[in-house]
């Protein structure tokens, strides 16, 4: 079994969650987000990760892949039990990719880490605390009122718990902390997921590539200040 993408990827994170989860060996094949070549076009028609290779079946979209592999590998769930839980399981899924996406994974950890290296540019510090002021609240403020007073979602760790945390996950890489007095049973979740051995086992896998992120965007800003200071 392939998965396409990199592991600090939010949705290649929630995907390869799931196959941990379940037990299932796999290899990661790195491609990057936007990678447009014919042979990789071939696999996701839209360009984008993660994308899964299970024999000769070929799934595209992280909610579709989490789907398939609970259909196919039902030995283990990543959902749980009931149809309305279930139903809610999905809910969370999506919420965390459309709302959380943005703020947390794209106006703060693309623009404080990946956007000073890939662009040469520097890090719109206007673009990250507006998203820390205006964007986050009122989605974390949702995701609050949803969760139960202790532990994960659904009694273990599952799809929603990865859904909700993973972009979340991306902002604490860039100097991004979820203020526990305001949110604390968010604040006590992610610190749970994040304790546990298969996200550990994940972030481990991705500390390289952050730590090589910081020590760029770190260099950047030395080189910019000597320009200011000449």
């Amino acid at each position: 079994m392939k998965l396409y993408g990199i592991p600090m990827s939010p949705f290649v994170r929630k995907a390869r969650v799931v196959l941990e989860l379940k037990g299932l060996d796999y290899d990661i094949v790195d491609i990057y987000p936007g990678t447009k070549t014919a042979e990789y076009l071939a696999i996701s028609p839209l360009g984008k990760i993660p994308a899964l290779h299970d024999g000769d079946v070929v799934i595209c979209d992280s909610s579709v892949i989490i789907e398939y592999l609970e259909e196919q590998y039902p030995d283990t769930t990543v959902r749980p039990k009931s149809i309305e839980d279930r139903a809610k399981s999905r809910w969370l899924e999506e919420y965390g990719g459309s709302m959380l996406f943005k703020p947390c994974a794209d106006h703060i950890f693309m623009e404080r880490l990946t956007k000073p290296v890939m662009t040469n540019n520097p890090t719109d510090e206007r673009i990250v605390e507006n998203s820390i002021t205006n964007l986050v609240p009122p989605v974390f403020d949702y995701v609050e009122s949803q969760l139960p007073a202790t532990g994960f979602f659904f009694g273990e760790l599952g799809v929603a718990d990865i859904a909700v945390a993973t972009a979340i996950i991306n902002a604490t890489y860039a100097d991004f902390d979820v203020d526990a007095l305001r949110w604390p049973k968010l604040s006590a979740h992610l610190a749970q997921i994040m304790a546990h051995p298969v996200l550990m086992k994940c972030m481990q896998t991705e500390k390289p590539m952050i730590d090589s992120l910081k020590k760029m965007v770190g260099q950047q800003m030395v080189v910019q200040q000597m320009v200011v200071q000449a």
